[in-house]
C-alpha cells in the first residue's frame, strides 16, 4: 500500500525539486499550445488513436485535461489531491482499455519535450541538470501512479480525506505496537517454556517420576520452544517490513498437537484421542506443505 510520504521517499522527491518545478511554471505556460500540438502529433501515429479519441468533442475535452495535467506538474502542490487526480487518470485508462505501453511511450515523449525546453532556455550546466533531475522525478512519479492504479489496484492507496489519512497513520502505528507486543509476549512464552523444561527435570530428580514420562514431557516442551522460535522469527521479519508467513502458526499448532500425542501415548485408554489428534496433524501437515510449496513456486 503506497502513500504520498512513501512515494516521495522512494523517488527522493524533496523541497528543492518543488522549487525547481515551480520555477519552470511560467516557461511551461508559455509553451502550452506547442506542447499540446506536439503530443497530439505524436499520439496520432498510434494504431488505435481514432478508437480512443474518435471525434473532435472528445479530443477537445482531452486536450483541456492534458493541459491541466501538464501545468499542474509545475504548480508546487504535490499532496493527496494531486495523487488522487493521477489515480483517476489511471482508472480512466483502465476503463477505456488503453494499453499501458501507450502511456509509457507518451510520457517518454513528454520527458524529451520538457528537456528540450530546459536546454533551450538555460545555459548554466548545473542549473540545467538540477531542473532536469526534478522533472524526471515528477514524471516518474506520475507514470508510476497512473500505471499502477489500473494495472495493480492493490499496490496504491491514497486516503480520500485528511481525517482518513490520520486514521491510517494511527492504525499503522498501532499495528506496529501490537507487533512489538507480540514479540515481547513470544519471548516471555519462550522463557516460561524453558522454566517448564527445567521443572520437568527437577520433578524427575526429586520425586522419582517414571523416566519415560519425564522424557515425553521434556520432548513436548522442546517442541513448543521450537514452534515459538519459528513464530518469533516470522514476527521479527514482519517488523523489518517482510511478509509474514502464516505457516508459522500452523507449525505451532502442529507442535502443540504432537506434544498432546506424546503425553496421551503413555495412557492406553487415550488411544481414541490419539487417533483424532493424529488425523488433525495430518491435515495441518498437508496445509503446511501446500503453503510452503506455493511460497516456493512464487
Amino acid at each position: 500500500m503506497d502513500t504520498l510520504h512513501k512515494i516521495k521517499l522512494i523517488y527522493a522527491f524533496n523541497d528543492k525539486d518543488v522549487e525547481n518545478l515551480k520555477f519552470l511554471k511560467s516557461i511551461m505556460e508559455a509553451n502550452t499550445k506547442e506542447f499540446i500540438a506536439g503530443v497530439y502529433s505524436y499520439i496520432s501515429n498510434f494504431e488505435d488513436f481514432s478508437k480512443f479519441l474518435p471525434d473532435d468533442e472528445i479530443r477537445n475535452r482531452h486536450q483541456e485535461k492534458l493541459k491541466f495535467w501538464f501545468l499542474n506538474m509545475f504548480s508546487g502542490e504535490y499532496n493527496n489531491d494531486y495523487l488522487r487526480r493521477l489515480k483517476r487518470i489511471g482508472e480512466v485508462h483502465q476503463d477505456i482499455k488503453l494499453p499501458s505501453h501507450y502511456v509509457s511511450a507518451t510520457m517518454n515523449y513528454i520527458r524529451n519535450y520538457i528537456h528540450s525546453i530546459i536546454l533551450k532556455n538555460f545555459k548554466d550546466s548545473d542549473k540545467k541538470d538540477s531542473l532536469i533531475e526534478s522533472v524526471n522525478k515528477i514524471l516518474d512519479i506520475n507514470l508510476d501512479i497512473i500505471i499502477s492504479s489500473y494495472i495493480d489496484e492493490g499496490k496504491l492507496y491514497i486516503a480520500a480525506t485528511k481525517f482518513e489519512s490520520k486514521i491510517i497513520k494511527l492504525s499503522s502505528k498501532f499495528s506496529y505496537v501490537l507487533d512489538l507486543f507480540l514479540v515481547l509476549t513470544l519471548m516471555l512464552s519462550t522463557a516460561m517454556v524453558f522454566i517448564l523444561f527445567f521443572f520437568e527435570i527437577y520433578r524427575f530428580a526429586m520425586s522419582g517420576l517414571p523416566f519415560e514420562t519425564t522424557v515425553v514431557d521434556i520432548l513436548g516442551a522442546m517442541l513448543i520452544i521450537w514452534a515459538i522460535r519459528e513464530l518469533l522469527e516470522e514476527e521479527v521479519k514482519k517488523l523489518q517490513g517482510k511478509k509474514f508467513a502464516l505457516s508459522a502458526f500452523i507449525g505451532l499448532a502442529m507442535a502443540a498437537l504432537l506434544r498432546k500425542i506424546l503425553i496421551f501415548s503413555l495412557a492406553p485408554h487415550k488411544s481414541h484421542e490419539v487417533a483424532i489428534l493424529g488425523l488433525l496433524i495430518l491435515i495441518l501437515g498437508i496445509v503446511y506443505w501446500l503453503m510452503n510449496k506455493k511460497g516456493a513456486d512464487s
